[in-house]
């Protein structure tokens, strides 16, 4: 029961990795040319920015998909079946995200586990889901929350290859490198470390306010030994006062190989606005 419901959280959280090490990077250090800064500062102008758009943070109830988990985990007799999902949609889980951009998830449940082992596979899935979503919300930041450009004035290297520009720079022993086209479209983003290789490719779509995060493929390679990541998101968004925020998030991932499948949505959004 545990290691079943918790499979597809622990890949996603594998996989985000590699956006966290993104999100520090661009730490400030003298002055570049004005055309390098013109180039990131088109960046920064180019995508959907939540927090220009004055979302402070916001609230929202997760669901996730217990029928298509427990078929995945082998689950077939009826009677079971209805059974553990009369336990799993019991459990109501909860996601804030505030100012500084932290994710905390709350949870709550309609019923008490009604034995050791369980309570045990509850407490699992409320770690898994934690982690999943927070990690979720690590990579989805960096494009709707801040930007995938570093700060303009902070030390990075542009270089024009004709059809599109190559962006690196450092951040402490993790070299980063984002391609994207002349029209800023962001081709890929890849974390080399001592610990780990990482690539994220987004799936980005072009609105009248900028290009909004939709999905991204990401692959995740430690430096050695087991936990190689293979991910595949698709996100959907609701608007809710002016503001787009995820509505859902399917992710199809291979952790060593082994493949998996989740779904989780987000209703009842409360933002906080400024």
């Amino acid at each position: 029961m545990r290691t079943r419901w918790l499979a597809p959280f622990l890949a996603v959280v594998l996989a985000s990795f590699c956006s966290a090490a993104v999100a520090q990077t661009g730490t400030p250090s003298g002055t570049t040319d004005a055309a390098r800064k013109q180039v990131v500062q088109r960046g920064h102008d180019t995508y959907y920015n939540l927090r220009a758009h004055g979302l402070d943070g916001f609230q929202s109830t997760i669901q996730p998909n217990w029928e298509q988990v427990l078929k995945a985990g082998g689950a077939s007799d009826p009677a079971q079946l209805q059974a553990a999902l009369k336990l799993l949609n019991g459990i109501h889980f909860t996601m804030l995200l505030d100012k500084d951009g932290k994710v905390t998830v709350s949870h709550t449940t309609d019923t008490e586990p009604p034995n050791e082992q369980v309570r045990q596979g509850f407490n699992d899935i409320y770690s898994g889901i934690d982690q999943a979503v927070s990690g979720f919300f690590a990579t989805w930041s960096l494009f709707m929350l801040n930007s995938p450009f570093p700060e303009v004035d902070s030390n990075y290297k542009v270089d024009d290859q004709g059809s599109q520009y190559r962006l690196s720079y450092k951040e402490g022993s993790s070299d980063i490198v984002t391609l994207f086209s002349k029209d800023m479209v962001i081709q890929e983003v890849k974390v080399v470390s001592p610990q780990f290789t990482s690539i994220i490719k987004p799936h980005l779509t072009k609105t009248d306010t900028g290009f909004m995060l939709t999905g991204y493929v990401g692959d995740y390679t430690p430096t050695s030994g087991p936990g190689v990541v293979h991910l595949d998101v698709k996100i959907a968004y609701t608007p809710v006062n002016g503001l787009q925020l995820p509505v859902s998030l399917i992710a199809d991932t291979t952790l060593d190989g082994a493949p998996t499948h989740m779904e989780l949505a987000f209703s009842n959004h409360q933002i906080k606005a400024h």
